[in-house]
């Protein structure tokens, strides 16, 4: 498998990938008895057979006697295997001979007969044994067989599940505990020695251990608990380097266990590491399609905060200059009027020009989340009659219908946050709309809310609205369209949500135009619902 290095490799030594978090799984089931438990209790199955023999024989007259004692070597070979079934095999022979047939109480046999029937009994046993024994390891390799499907189906599963490091890890981890029954841990390197990344329950790992990860790593060979390199490690390790570069050291203690260690146990290693390769450089490939789509988009902002800007940035530059240059040039021959007009005209493009620098200075401390809402009660009367105040440029060649009534139910907004806001939406207004149209400001209460509302007779919205909240989102393509950066309802919409309300916006149902809704807690939670005024503009 190709993620999966077991031979050193003449490239240049790979990247790091250090893993500071540690994953523990708890430990699989219960350690193996020692061999010995099998052999024990086999004798002891013996000598209740020949306790059940000795009493029966004293109570009736059986024939064939001796199979009693195929029962207790037919329990062995099912329960603990052939070994500890051929010698309940031998012991019960002896036991026998022994206890049943005469002369009783020794091993001498005096009928011929009587040994034909001990050697067929010990065959029958044997032959039985092994049957039954063999019987057992089918279905012990079938149960591990389906364990070891099991495994690495709940490892495939939880991989696919996993969304960084330290779980696809943890689930490796989980996965070689659970195939070998014995400690697991994997390790990383770290900046300055191997980090422990994840390992199971009892996974205790010395000096020697870590020694043997290293020099595993180092090598690209697997190494093995007590021999060299490192001979006084107890845990067999296997190195992994994926394509992208990630590095990680398999460990195993099954090299000094009593049950002894598994054969050719590189099959499931190698198939858990070709796992949790895919695994890492998926998580890899994730990380850097994330930075790069992080990187595309910072890109993007830039471009598009450059092709808002740069045009409508270079137009009150530019007629700046120009009146500036004609002042300086020509302001002693120039009338009074000729130079006020001028300076009128340097002073709109001024202001428009303070204008985007604050609409963009407003919209970085939205993105920095530097916005701070301090709600006071405020009536709507006043945040109208600023913002149609700080948009009146805007404003200047269309007829306003200021509808809003001194007793409408305050808000609990921050005032000059509403009022920029405010102020954003009447400016569009005013940019969309043609000259000499009506724009309608209006307020009022729904649903425990208040609102105020600007109302234009203007293009309106083409399709859904929602987009144009989005920065650098302009109404209108094209070179005719009015200047700005497209901010305005973008910042409009940062404004309210930072102080608990929320902007709407659609198209007119009366007639050409569109609506823009700024909705905000009200004062007090008792005041009056009102319904949406209806007056025409």
């Amino acid at each position: 498998m190709g993620a999966f290095l077991l031979v050193p490799s003449p490239r240049r030594p790979p990247k790091e990938h250090a893993m500071t978090s540690l994953y523990v799984v708890p430990s699989g089931r219960p350690p193996r008895p020692p061999f010995w438990v099998g052999y024990g209790l086999s004798l002891l199955l013996v000598a209740a057979a020949t306790l059940a023999a000795i009493i029966v024989a004293q109570l009736v007259t059986v024939p064939n006697l001796s199979l009693v004692f195929v029962l207790p070597v037919v329990i062995a070979a099912v329960t603990f295997g052939w070994g500890p079934a051929l010698a309940a095999a031998v012991a019960g022979v002896l036991a026998y001979n022994y206890f049943l047939l005469p002369p009783l109480y020794t091993l001498r046999v005096n009928d011929p007969a009587n040994v034909w029937a001990l050697v067929l009994l010990l065959i029958a046993a044997a032959i039985v044994s092994a049957v039954a024994a063999q019987s057992r390891r089918r279905a012990m390799e079938a149960v591990a067989a389906a364990e070891q499907a099991g495994a690495f189906q709940t490892l495939a599963r939880d991989l696919v599940g996993a969304a960084d490091r330290t779980r696809i890890v943890g689930a490796g981890v989980e996965a070689l505990g659970r195939l070998f029954q014995a400690p697991a841990v994997i390790l990383a390197p770290g900046p300055d020695d191997m980090t422990l990344a994840a390992e199971t329950r009892h996974a205790v790992l010395s000096d020697a251990d870590r020694e043997a990860a290293r020099w595993a790593l180092a090598s690209r060979l697997p190494t093995r608990g007590g021999a060299y390199p490192v001979e006084d490690a107890a845990f067999d390790f296997w190195p992994v380097i994926t394509p992208q570069r990630a590095q990680l050291v398999i460990g195993l203690a099954i090299s000094g266990r009593d049950e002894g260690r598994p054969e050719a146990p590189e099959r499931q290693v190698e198939t858990v590491a070709g796992y949790l390769s895919v695994a890492l450089d998926r998580e890899e490939y994730a990380r850097q399609l994330l930075e790069g789509r992080v990187q595309k988009a910072s890109e993007q902002l830039k471009t598009n905060l450059l092709a808002a800007v740069s045009h409508d940035l270079k137009t009150p530059l530019s007629t700046i200059l120009f009146t500036l240059q004609s002042l300086k040039k020509f302001g002693p021959r120039q009338k009074s009027a000729d130079r006020e007009e001028l300076l009128a005209l340097a002073e709109t493009e001024t202001a428009r020009l303070a204008g985007m620098v604050a609409n963009l200075l407003d919209m970085n401390r939205l993105e920095a989340g530097v916005v701070v809402a301090r709600p006071t009660p405020t009536a709507p009367a006043d945040l109208v009659a600023e913002a149609v105040r700080r948009a009146a440029p805007a404003l200047a060649d269309h007829r306003l219908a200021n509808e809003v009534k001194p007793a409408a139910a305050p808000l609990l907004v921050d005032g000059p946050l509403f009022e920029s806001a405010l102020a954003n939406v009447l400016e569009n207004a005013g940019k969309y709309s043609p000259k000499g149209a009506p724009v309608a400001v209006r307020a009022g209460t729904e649903d425990g809310m208040g609102w105020i509302e600007v109302v234009d007779e203007g293009p309106g919205f083409s399709g859904p609205a929602e987009p144009l909240f989005e920065k650098f989102t302009r109404g209108v393509a094209g070179d005719g369209r009015p200047a700005g950066a497209g901010l305005g309802l973008a910042i409009a919409k940062g404004f309210l949500e930072a102080q608990g309300g929320r902007i709407e916006a659609g198209a007119r149902e009366d007639r050409p135009g569109a609506y823009v809704r700024l909705i905000a807690p009200l004062a007090a939670e008792t005041a009056p619902k009102a319904a949406q005024p209806t007056a025409s503009v």
